[in-house]
């Protein structure tokens, strides 16, 4: 009788919004398209990217006796309706299709086929936890989930511990991560606080090549975030004692609506009435968008450096903000995994090609799609490792995870790297992008490459 393991894949995240979505009228003031797009203080730098070395593959064992005629399902819950349904997009969808199905067609796992279960969301967090565990009820051996959000995250931890069920996921919260100790979630990028000390150790490294004319020596960083968990992310004791420790001053932070129309006036004023020098932006899709075009709009964006997390750097950003596009310039943004332009990597000739083949738009090509891509196959080492390990009939959640924590780092094609080392439970390197005018067209240009970031894990005791 055939046995059918259920699984999941991972990754995700982020955004392409609908075009139609971000020509909404907002409240918010949006700078017009620069008839001539001013250039950058800082010039394209000639940093190559870094690769990420393709994990090596175990010496198969029990996999060389061939599973075909089995199925693995890759398990993966997000909001795909709803009011923060378009925040994500479907470019991950795509690349989660595309991936199984260049998986399945090098052989699967081991010879058996893969498929995938995708469950809407809607990105409530207690839809969140009846999701899994309906998934759970009819999977009793499931091994592994992906999820999309903050909520998602801090909601499923202590399920997921008790479980024994690995989540690969893009709501990057450390406390979820971290405490207890030796979690069951393993991010898909950096801790949000790791992110946001790495951007200060950028600026106090670079302060005096990249600050704005007219400004000092000292650095008052201003963090404006959306409302809940992802928004605060970037502010913790820990990032704020490394803050402290090089002499940054980081302000209370301003938060605003997830809405086309929520108010970023009031919190980027506030910030700019306490000398920010700098705003470090902890939102996605349309919230760069909103920041980028306000801080125009109050001729503030020549007077402060702008930064932000990863999913603040994204096409999705640039595409929103349509003719206006050309704002986005001189935007840092901290950046762990590699990206399409850099085409001399394998994985990103691999991503390129199933993207060109779906002849998907051009706006879809953002983190979501590459890195969820990358991701199924990172997850298809881990899984081969654990058949390697236990065999086919002894797979569980922690045959997964200990296969997952042998292998310790496990690298999705090159284009990012899992790292499940001595505890850690998310990467601790990146890159910092800057939005640049490459060849007449923008791009995510590397001004410092891949370096480790400082530790801001938080402290079980």
């Amino acid at each position: 009788m055939r046995k059918t393991i259920y699984l999941l894949l991972t990754l995700v995240l982020l955004t392409s919004l609908m075009l139609t979505a971000c020509k909404k009228e907002t409240a918010t003031p949006v700078a017009e398209a620069p008839t001539q797009v001013p250039p950058t203080d800082a010039p394209p730098t000639e940093v190559p990217p870094t690769p990420i070395p393709p994990t090596e593959a175990p010496s198969a064992r029990y996999c060389d006796d061939g599973l075909e005629g089995e199925t693995f399902t890759f398990y993966s819950q997000a909001g795909l309706t709803g009011p923060l349904s378009t925040i994500l997009g479907t470019a991950f969808v795509n690349a989660l299709n595309d991936s199984i199905a260049d998986l399945n067609a090098a052989g699967g796992i081991c010879g058996a086929e893969v498929v995938l279960k995708l469950t809407d969301t809607q990105y409530d967090a207690e839809q969140e936890i009846a999701i899994y565990q309906q998934t759970k009820g009819e999977d009793p051996n499931l091994m592994s989930i992906a999820t999309y959000g903050s909520g998602a995250t801090i909601a499923l931890a202590p399920l997921l511990r008790e479980d024994h069920v690995v989540n690969f996921a893009a709501g990057l919260n450390a406390e979820a991560f971290y405490i207890p100790p030796d979690g069951w979630t393993v991010g898909v990028a950096p801790i949000y606080s790791d992110q946001f000390a790495g951007f200060i150790q950028f600026l106090t490294e670079s302060w005096d090549d990249i600050k704005p004319e007219g400004v000092g020596d000292e650095i008052i960083v201003g963090v404006i975030g959306w409302e809940g968990p992802f928004g605060a992310g970037a502010i913790t004791t820990e990032s704020l004692a490394y803050a402290e420790s090089v002499g940054v001053q980081v302000l209370e932070l301003e938060t605003y609506a997830i809405s086309a129309e929520a108010d970023v006036v009031t919190p980027l004023q506030s910030l700019a009435l306490q000398g920010a020098n700098v705003i470090y932006i902890q939102s996605l899709g349309f919230g760069p968008a909103q920041v980028i075009g306000t801080l125009h709009a109050l001729e503030m964006w020549n007077k402060v450096i702008v930064g932000g997390c990863n999913w603040a750097i994204n096409t999705d950003v640039l595409t929103i903000l349509g003719e206006s596009a050309g704002a986005a310039l001189g935007m840092y943004g901290v950046f762990p995994y590699n990206w399409w332009n850099d085409t001399d990597l394998p994985g990103v000739q691999q991503a390129m090609a199933a993207f060109e083949a779906g002849g998907y738009p051009a706006s879809d090509k953002g983190v979501s799609y590459i890195t969820s891509y990358g991701g199924t196959f990172a997850w298809a080492t881990i899984l081969e490792h654990a058949i390697d390990m236990v065999g086919y009939e002894n797979l569980n959640g922690d045959a997964f995870f200990d296969a997952f924590k042998d292998l310790g780092t496990v690298s999705a094609l090159g284009i990012f790297e899992y790292d499940v080392r001595d505890g850690t439970r998310a990467p601790r390197v990146s890159q910092i992008r800057q939005v640049q005018l490459v060849d007449n067209a923008l791009q995510f240009v590397i001004v410092k490459d891949f370096f480790e970031l400082p530790d801001t894990r938080p402290s079980a005791e």
